[in-house]
């Protein structure tokens, strides 16, 4: 009988591998340490593990302490290119959905799985924390549960986003502590409302780093912790400048103006200027650059929609769909305004985007941005590592927020 490949099991040979050389490496770097693992002893599978997202290691790091090959739910933007289609998909079969996005496909594979007594790991969030709290989570994950109706565990990261911050490229070797809870054992959620689990979930998965670290007394260190944090922040608290923001080392500063600070190693961000003293965790300073953000878009939209609110150059377009190699388009200048997004390439005939006609807007990874529309797939990659990606999603969310990933 021929074997279904939808619900084969990880390699068996990389999961061994895995286990004696990837996995301690992740542990010594890390510093990761596993609270209530024990629970795993007498949990047999199937089970759904729901966890708090804060890093691309987030999935290794999870199983660490649970000692069965477990089916990840992973963007099909990993899967792209032959190498990882081949390690993801054939080797650990993952289940590849597309964010910001109905996906039936994902979910009829994994009711299979889970038929098959398998362990599924999700991270309902659906992207990385950019700022170190847990935001919303997606609704649609607690009528998964309430569909599946077996046990859930919630491995909540703890310290993950100060040791290795999404917009961030070098490590800070802390503490990482991921605590295993058991929220749910699948009896009972027969008899809970979609909307009880789901509340279940957020105060379950509701978490801030800084909160962890103040508690803790963790720190983070770094002789580079402000490095590519412009991938985050882009406003100027002194001058107002969009994109006027620099990095160097632990500092951070304005190339407009004299505003100027540092990044510490409990993940501060600490300026001497009057405009910036309540300004503090970078949740504080995402908080602040949210509202500026919301002024920007009020003040454009009564005054000149034909400005942009920033523009791009040697910026890639590439064009594909789901998990299809991408094929290059061109290369040239993107430009956002109040309704569009402008492309300008190599021809010279500009390529518009209405802004409520996109869906499945998101930035993958650190600072590369795509989104669908007609149908097809946009990606923006930026010649410039430093760009914020970032900055075109925190627009859209403000603008069209149903076709976005969630804030």
């Amino acid at each position: 009988m021929k074997k279904n490949n939808a619900t084969r099991k990880l390699n068996p040979i990389l999961y061994i591998l895995v286990r004696l050389f990837f996995l301690p490496y992740l542990v010594k770097k890390y510093r990761i340490v596993g609270v209530n693992s024990e629970l795993f002893k007498t949990l047999p599978p199937p089970f759904l593990v729901v966890g708090n997202h804060v890093s691309m290691f987030d999935p290794p790091m999870v199983n660490v302490f649970i000692p069965h090959r477990i089916h990840f739910v992973m963007s099909d933007a990993n899967l792209r290119t032959p190498i990882p289609q081949w390690a993801y998909g054939r080797l650990c079969n993952v289940i590849a959905k597309t964010k910001a996005v109905t996906d039936s496909g994902a979910v009829r594979k994994i009711l299979q799985l889970i038929q098959k007594n398998r362990i599924i790991c999700l991270f309902p969030e659906g992207r990385s924390s950019w700022d170190g709290v847990t935001h919303n989570i997606f609704p649609s994950t607690a009528k998964l549960i309430r569909k599946l109706q077996i046990p859930v565990v919630v491995p909540l990261i703890e310290g993950g986003y100060l040791s290795h911050p999404r917009w961030g490229v070098k490590v800070r070797p802390g503490k990482l502590v991921i605590r295993y809870k058991k929220i749910f054992d699948g009896d009972e959620l027969q008899a809970l409302t979609v909307a009880e689990i789901h509340q279940r979930l957020v105060q379950e998965l509701d978490h801030d780093d800084y909160q962890f670290q103040r508690q803790s007394g963790q720190h983070y260190y770094s002789a580079r912790g402000a490095e590519y944090l412009e991938r985050l922040l882009f406003i100027c608290p002194n001058c107002k400048g969009v994109t006027t923001l620099r990095s160097e080392g632990n500092r951070f500063f304005c190339t407009c103006c004299a505003f100027d600070a540092q990044y510490t190693s409990e993940g501060f961000l600490l300026s001497q200027l009057d405009c910036c003293r309540e300004l503090k965790t970078l949740t504080e300073w995402v908080n602040w650059q949210q509202r500026e953000c919301d002024l920007l878009i009020q003040k454009t939209s009564k005054t000149n929609q034909s400005h942009p609110f920033f523009r791009d150059q040697q910026v890639t377009l590439w064009m594909g769909y789901k998990t299809q190699p991408l094929t290059r388009v061109s290369s040239g200048t993107l430009s956002l305004f109040a309704d569009r997004f402008v492309f300008t390439g190599e021809e010279k005939l500009p390529l518009e985007f209405p802004i409520h006609e996109i869906e499945g807007v998101q930035v993958l990874l650190a600072n590369k941005f795509e989104f669908y529309y007609q149908g097809s797939l946009y990606k923006f990659d930026f010649f410039d590592p430093r760009t914020s990606g970032y900055k075109y999603m925190l627009f859209v969310q403000k603008i069209a927020p149903a076709n976005a990933e969630l804030d």
